[in-house]
């Protein structure tokens, strides 16, 4: 019989160990998994996301494009919103989760470790908004360090109509969190407790784990930016205790690494990105991902199309670009699906990056996409 963890592993680009069974165990259970993309906007084919223009029409080729998108994009909020983490997890990779489970009820496999997602990257690369993004889970925003403990989501997807609720675990202490709105707080009282408040890092764990009807059974690893140098009342060494806390979370064969790099940073002189490739040489299970593409210097748009071509920093899973939810957006409150619609609207009509997301290389849900790919 056909090992039914084959696909899981396929799945997410890292191995799977599985323990030994007895002969008392039932067979093991089919996995279905799919291939899933972004549909297309009715109309387009696979190869091409405009129709040519007429003779008549003069218009700039660039100008053209963008009023189609316009003209379609009440269509593909939809769809944008529709195509989230949640959806493309809980297709694929559900099935497998609930043959995990089917084991543990027979107290087998109980140690066996399913695949995380670690988001790293250099202070401020805007790593914890991508992570925000693919959760839907609001963590703490200030300006400064933000994440200063490793955090790790433990999201528990149940059957509506229950009700969210959420534990947060540090130390010896637990408390139940009866609102989505009592994450920031508590998360931000956590780090003050185990890492203090003068802005200083620790490698002590802080889990947080949320069930809800509305994300996916997934685990999401938030570890502290790369700092090059310490501030203020930080150790010296800083640095090095935080690259040695990022390999043990990212040095797990199971755990695919979400390298976050700022576009308008030189890519070749990223911290999260050469942490990625010693312990990921050949790049089997790290993504990079670009963000703030709004910042991008004009003129240096053709670099940033090339390192999404994987032409400069090869990586098996490629690269991918996003604009999430920024520091003015937490000023006003912007819900994560307005951030979502505002992000495609971006690329539609931008002149140089439109094409990225015909691609499937732009945007939150189709970064969603690639992770269950």
């Amino acid at each position: 019989m056909n090992n039914p963890w084959s696909n899981f592993s396929s799945a997410f680009g890292c191995p799977i160990q599985i323990p030994k069974q007895n002969s008392n165990v039932p067979p093991s259970l089919p996995v279905p998994v799919g291939v899933f993309g972004v549909p297309l906007r009715s109309g387009c084919s696979n190869q091409m996301a405009f129709c040519a223009p007429e003779l008549t029409d003069r218009k700039p080729e660039h100008e053209q494009k963008v009023s189609k998108r316009l003209n379609d994009r009440e269509e593909d909020k939809d769809e944008a919103a529709a195509c989230s983490l949640d959806n493309q997890y809980d297709r694929k990779i559900q099935p497998c989760i609930d043959l995990v489970d089917s084991l543990r009820k027979l107290d087998i496999g109980n140690d066996l470790m399913l695949p995380a997602i670690a988001v790293i990257g250099d202070r401020n690369s805007g790593k914890s908004s991508v992570l925000e993004a693919l959760s839907g889970v609001a963590l703490p925003r200030d300006k400064g360090v933000i994440t200063r403990c490793p955090l790790e989501l433990k999201l528990k997807k149940m059957t509506a109509p229950q009700e969210w609720k959420g534990v947060i675990y540090y130390r010896n202490t637990e408390i139940q969190l009866q609102n989505a709105s009592e994450v920031k707080k508590a998360i931000r009282k956590a780090q003050d407790i185990v890492a203090g408040t003068n802005g200083s890092i620790s490698g002590e764990l802080i889990s947080l784990e949320i069930w809800s009807p509305d994300v996916p059974d997934l685990t999401l690893i938030d570890l502290p930016g790369i700092a090059r140098e310490a501030v203020g009342n930080q150790p010296q060494d800083n640095g090095q205790q935080i690259k040695t806390l990022l390999k043990k979370y990212i040095g797990c064969k199971e755990t695919i690494i979400v390298v976050v790099v700022p576009c308008n940073v030189d890519i070749a002189t990223t911290e999260a990105l050469k942490m990625a490739q010693e312990v990921d040489p050949t790049g089997e299970r790290t993504l990079g991902v670009l963000t703030k593409p709004d910042l991008v210097n004009e003129g240096t748009e053709e670099t940033v199309l090339k390192i999404i071509q994987n032409e400069v920093i090869p990586l098996r899973k490629g690269y991918m670009i996003v604009k999430c939810y920024g520091q003015m957006d937490f000023c006003n409150e912007l819900s994560f699906t307005s951030a979502i619609q505002q992000e495609r609207e971006f690329f539609e009509t931008h002149k140089h990056f439109s094409t990225l997301l015909d691609e499937n290389k732009a945007t939150i849900p189709h970064l969603a996409n690639k992770l269950t790919d």
